[in-house]
């Protein structure tokens, strides 16, 4: 995906497809792959560097997070965030409020997929919970998006005439304070 063999010199949307559905399911189903996979998809939709006649690629990325269950997992706000870069107008209605992950009315949501509490959807979950994994104590590449994100949105809040409350602090009271104040998630000496 990476090497753009799919996309460049023509567009193959079958193929890109295939690579995508066979990402997505081992996300889904190695648990230990999951981070993994997730950079894949992030690096092939970053690839398509917002180009207009790529735009269907973009499309399809966002498409597989709810059917394959990884809309509410780390990886999938690292995908959805990409696209929203590029291609925001391809994001569905209804995933998150406002088509972003790290609206304030999603914070709990996001606090809680982000300690990878895959439980976070259960009452909206038909079927069984996406697979889950070992306990990892390192942050996954996924931390790092959703915190630049967020910086990247104080500093262009604070270019206007009044000061604007930065989210930042906010956030990592509500994501990375919590854990350490939650017995499940404080590391035993």
């Amino acid at each position: 995906m990476q090497s753009t063999i799919v996309t460049e010199p023509e567009l193959s949307m079958e193929c890109w497809n295939q690579l995508l559905d066979h990402i997505y399911g081992m996300a889904r189903d190695i648990p230990w792959l999951r981070e993994e996979c997730g950079l894949v998809l992030v690096e092939a939709v970053k690839s398509l560097k917002g180009q207009p006649q790529l735009q269907q690629c973009a499309e399809e990325a966002i498409k597989r997070l709810t059917p394959f269950k990884l809309v509410s997992t780390p990886q999938g706000v690292a995908v959805w965030l990409t696209v929203r870069a590029s291609y925001e107008t391809v994001l569905p209605d209804g995933v998150w409020h406002h088509k972003d992950p790290l609206s304030k009315k999603e914070r709990s949501r996001l606090a809680k997929l982000m300690k990878e509490d895959f439980h976070v959807d259960s009452e909206n979950a038909k079927d069984e919970t996406i697979k889950s994994a070992a306990a990892n104590p390192n942050p996954t590449f996924a931390w790092g998006l959703v915190f630049s994100e967020v910086l990247r949105r104080d500093e262009s809040k604070g270019k206007g005439e009044e000061p604007v409350k930065a989210e930042f602090p906010q956030l990592w009271i509500d994501i990375v304070d919590s854990m350490s104040t939650n017995p499940v998630h404080r590391r035993k000496d």
